[in-house]
Formats: structure tokens, C-alpha cells, sequence
């Protein structure tokens, strides 16, 4: 229906753009990995699209790249995978660290997922092998691995307080419990050049580790 969306950013949470075009505002549900790119309220941005069709009507998906809106639309013709699963796949991870774990037919990567297990994940792995090919080349600049490594011994008070309540409600909407979250904030390491995404990313490595202990 819409390939991409371009006009003013009107609303932005972790989960969630609207974009003002012709005095219309477009609802749109993202990834982590949209968000982190979003500009400032009232700045112009371009955003692909997909729009979803069920039961309960239509929604609009909207991602920063091409390769994102690819990778979602593999996720969610998967089995057992809806369009609020292959979000959170997407938030929990880069698309160039999903495509890395299903080459290397990694799972646990995948497993660090709220929702799915070390079953579900080997399944996700065998239904992308054949089909990830036709993903096209990434950025690695923007899919660029963060360099914190989890550290227990940290404590973030310093911590921007916009950040805090991005992270909180971005970890919150994957389905992690409050007190696994001020956990984890409190225990891992976080840097100025660190985006929301980088922190969330961690946050969740933390909470799995400490699930599997």
C-alpha cells in the first residue's frame, strides 16, 4: 500500500512514530533500531512501510533502511511469528547480528529474545537460511556493534533521565520485569556515544545472563 512515509515527525517513543504528511499523521509501530535514527520532533524523515492486514484491521510498520523492512516482512511469514514478535526480535538485535546468527546457525543470540526459546530460535534459524540471501548488502557503519561489555560493578546514576525512561520503556514493552530492569541499569556500563538501542542491548545480555545462572 505505502512503500515509504516522508514528512514531519510529529511523535516519537521506543515503540512508536507518528509522521504529519498533507496534514494527515500516520501511526507507525518501529523497532529499537528505528527509533535510535529518528531526528527531533518536527524535523522531516523518511520512514519504509509496511502495512499489516487482520481481523482486527490495519496497521502500519515503518523502519530507518530497506534491509529492516525486509527482514520483518521474512519474520513475520514465519511460523508462530506476528508482527509484535519479529519487532521485538528487531529490538533485541541488529539485523546485521540476526543475519550473522543465522548464518553461523548461532541460537542463542536469537534466544535473548522475550518470547522465544532455544527451540524456537533453531526453528527461526532453519526457516531464514534459504531466504536471508535475498537481504541486500548492509551499512556496517550504522549496524556497528556497540564496545561496552557488561560490567557488574558500575553504577549508572549519571545516566540521562530521557535515556532512562526510553530504556525502561522499550525493556517494559519486550516484557521484562521491573526489577530485572533497575537491575541491569544499575549494573552494566554506559557511555556518552552510546545510543538507546546500544543500552537496551546490554540491559537485555544482562538480564539473560543472570536468567542462566
Amino acid at each position: 500500500m505505502y512503500a515509504y512515509l516522508n514528512g514531519i515527525l510529529s511523535e516519537r517513543t521506543p515503540d512508536l512514530a507518528v509522521i504529519e504528511c498533507g496534514g494527515i499523521g500516520f501511526e507507525l509501530k518501529i523497532p529499537l533500531s528505528t527509533f535510535d535514527q529518528l531526528p527531533e520532533i518536527s524535523q522531516i524523515v523518511k520512514l519504509y512501510v509496511h502495512t499489516y492486514t487482520n481481523e482486527d484491521g490495519t496497521k502500519l510498520f515503518g523502519f530507518w533502511t530497506k534491509n529492516e523492512k525486509e527482514i520483518f516482512r521474512l519474520l513475520i511469514n514465519l511460523n508462530r511469528i506476528g508482527p509484535k514478535l519479529a519487532l521485538a526480535i528487531m529490538s533485541s538485535m541488529s539485523v546485521k547480528d540476526l543475519i550473522t546468527a543465522v548464518i553461523s546457525n548461532n541460537p542463542t543470540i536469537i534466544e535473548k529474545t522475550p518470547g522465544i526459546g532455544k527451540k524456537s530460535a533453531e526453528r527461526l534459524i532453519l526457516e531464514l537460511k534459504d531466504k536471508i540471501e535475498d537481504i541486500s548488502e548492509f551499512d556496517n557503519e550504522r549496524f556497528k556493534k556497540s564496545e561496552t561489555i557488561l560490567d557488574d560493578g558500575v553504577n549508572n546514576s549519571g545516566m540521562m533521565k530521557d535515556m532512562w525512561i526510553e530504556v525502561d520503556s522499550a525493556l517494559t514493552s519486550l516484557g521484562y520485569k521491573n526489577h530485572e530492569i533497575r537491575k541491569a541499569l544499575q549494573s552494566i556500563k554506559i557511555l556518552d556515544n552510546m545510543t538507546t538501542q546500544d543500552v537496551v542491548k546490554n540491559c537485555i545480555k544482562f538480564i539473560y545472563l543472570k536468567r542462566n545462572e
